[in-house]
C-alpha cells in the first residue's frame, strides 16, 4: 500500500500537471488518534484570491482523511493491525477487512447572492447544478446539493450556503501510483470542467468589488509532507 506521502505526492502532481488553479492547502494533524487530513482548494480560471477573511464564494475542495489505520498498514502490513482497535477509534473497522478503502470528496461552494439568499430559489439552484454535472458524468454520479438554512428571529428563512458534494472511492489504486494517476486524472479533468461551468453561471459579476483584503498569506505551498 502507498505511504500518506506517495499518495499526496501523486495527488498534487496531477493536479498541477492538470492546469487547475490550486488557492491553497491545509494539511491537519489528529494530535489523539495520528490520523491526517489535506484539502486543497481550487479557484476557475483567472480567479484569485483575495486573502479576505471569507473564502472565495466560488471555490471547489479537494478534500480527504488517512485515518491512522492506514499509516500503519502502509508503513508495517496488514499483520500490524491485529491489535490496533485497542489504540484507535473502532468506527475505523466498521468495514469487513477485505483491504483498505477511502473516498476523496471534492465539494463546490456557490456564491449565495440576494436572491439566491431566497429560499424559493433554492430548488433551481439544485437543478441547473445537477444539469451542469449530468453533462459530465453518469447519471448515477451526479453531485448531491446540500444547503444550510438559517432561521432568523421573526424574519423568514434565509439560505445561508449551497454546496455541492461528489465523493471518489479509492480502492485498488491505493496499491499503484500509475492507477492512482489515472484515476486523479480523471478527477481533476472533471473538476475543472465543473468548476468553468459553475463560473460561468453563477460566477459574480466582473464589476463587484471583492472585499478589503487583509495581510494574510493564504496562498499555495506544497504540505511539507508532499
Amino acid at each position: 500500500m502507498l505511504t500518506y506521502e506517495n499518495f499526496v505526492s501523486v495527488l498534487l502532481g496531477v493536479i498541477e500537471r492538470s492546469g487547475l488553479n490550486i488557492a491553497y492547502t491545509q494539511e491537519l494533524l489528529d494530535t489523539h488518534a495520528l490520523g491526517r487530513s489535506l484539502s486543497i482548494t481550487c479557484l476557475p480560471d483567472g480567479v484569485s484570491d483575495d486573502s479576505s477573511p471569507q473564502e472565495p464564494p466560488l471555490r471547489a475542495v479537494v478534500a480527504f482523511r488517512w485515518s491512522p489505520e492506514f499509516t500503519v498498514f502502509s508503513l508495517r502490513g496488514a499483520e500490524s493491525l491485529d491489535n490496533i482497535e485497542r489504540f484507535v477509534d473502532e468506527r475505523l473497522f466498521a468495514q469487513p477487512r477485505g483491504g483498505p478503502s477511502m473516498e476523496i470528496e471534492a465539494t463546490y461552494h456557490l456564491p449565495v447572492d440576494e436572491e439566491q439568499h431566497e429560499l424559493r430559489s433554492l430548488s433551481a439552484v439544485a437543478q441547473a447544478v445537477q444539469a451542469l454535472h449530468s453533462g459530465l458524468v453518469e447519471d448515477d454520479e451526479i453531485v448531491r446539493v446540500e444547503s444550510v438554512i438559517a432561521f432568523g428571529a421573526g424574519g423568514p428563512a434565509r439560505v445561508q450556503s449551497i454546496t455541492a458534494q461528489r465523493a471518489w472511492s479509492i480502492d485498488e489504486a491505493l496499491y499503484d501510483s500509475d492507477l492512482l494517476a489515472i484515476t486523479f486524472e480523471e478527477l481533476c479533468a472533471e473538476l475543472h470542467a465543473m468548476l468553468q461551468l459553475l463560473h460561468a453561471h453563477f460566477g459574480l459579476a466582473e464589476n463587484s468589488a471583492p472585499p478589503e483584503s487583509l495581510t494574510i498569506d493564504r496562498r499555495y505551498l506544497k504540505p511539507p509532507t508532499a
